[in-house]
């Protein structure tokens, strides 16, 4: 019976902030790395182009999807066009609509004109050189069948280094390849957003200065959403996630005490 107390309680302390979302939580200072790529972005000129590279499916989703949606919402504020691409299949468009569907939807912001998917294409490496060479040789078109050449934000780019910023959301290496191929070779600006296993592996771009920003799985999420002033899935989970290692802690604290007593009184 007690075991069934302790996984009721547990439920409800994990499933209070999906409730009741506007409970006062007090979140830390973001750190340096999430700093930066949050001031990079502010600072980036109004009406930007930048290219959110989509390489997570739906098991990182709830990691990485409110990276793309606070950074998208940090960018439409200054009316940027995003241009939207995957090197991790289909599971890459499926998130990448999704995320830039929602914002678009709240923030009344276009298909086409504010954002556009361009899709996936094979090879990574391949992929990443060519677009430094002859962008519209690998991205002819939208996903929609669209030419590049009559999507207005994007008719006037040659090479990836049309663009102010590439921003790699990566659950796998897909991140190495952008700040080796992208980031070095043509000097565009890099930030990553990753899933937490594989942000320690990031660290040393970040302290190399290779990237403008790091933002590092579920916390690194939240900390962007508070710097983007917007209270999203990352923040929430967060919250969650605190309340149910309180419960955790408290019947460990109880459990201890019980048996310091129970000892007492077998004597």
């Amino acid at each position: 019976m007690e075991r069934q107390i302790l996984y009721a309680v547990l439920f409800v302390a994990l499933t209070l902030p999906f409730v009741f979302p506007n409970i006062p939580f007090k979140t830390p200072e973001p750190s340096p790395e999430i700093k930066h790529a949050y001031e990079f972005v502010e600072n980036l000129p109004q009406g930007c182009r930048v290219i959110f590279s989509i390489d997570y499916g739906p098991s990182s989703m709830p990691e990485t999807h409110p990276m793309v949606m606070a950074m998208a919402r940090q960018l439409f504020r200054k009316d940027c066009k995003i241009a939207v691409m995957t090197l991790w299949r289909f599971e890459g468009i499926l998130m990448g609509n999704d995320a830039m569907n929602t914002v678009s939807r709240q923030m009344g912001k276009e298909y086409g004109k504010d954002w556009v998917m361009l899709g996936f294409r094979p090879g990574i490496s391949a992929v990443l050189t060519n677009i430094g060479v002859d962008f519209k040789s690998v991205f002819g078109s939208d996903v929609k069948g669209t030419p590049i050449t009559e999507i207005e934000f994007l008719k006037d780019v040659k090479t990836v280094k049309d663009f102010d910023l590439v921003v790699d959301f990566a659950a796998g290496a897909t991140a190495d390849s952008w700040i080796q191929i992208t980031g070095a070779r043509y000097g565009v600006p890099i930030i990553v957003g990753s899933t937490a296993v594989i942000a320690p592996g990031l660290y040393p771009y970040w302290q190399a200065g290779q990237i403008k920003g790091l933002i590092g799985g579920l916390r690194g999420a939240a900390d962007y959403e508070k710097l983007v002033n917007t209270k999203g899935l990352a923040t929430i989970g967060m919250m969650s996630q605190t309340f149910g290692h309180w419960v955790i802690l408290f019947f460990i604290l109880l459990g201890n005490i019980f048996y310091f007593f129970g000892r007492r009184f077998r004597k």
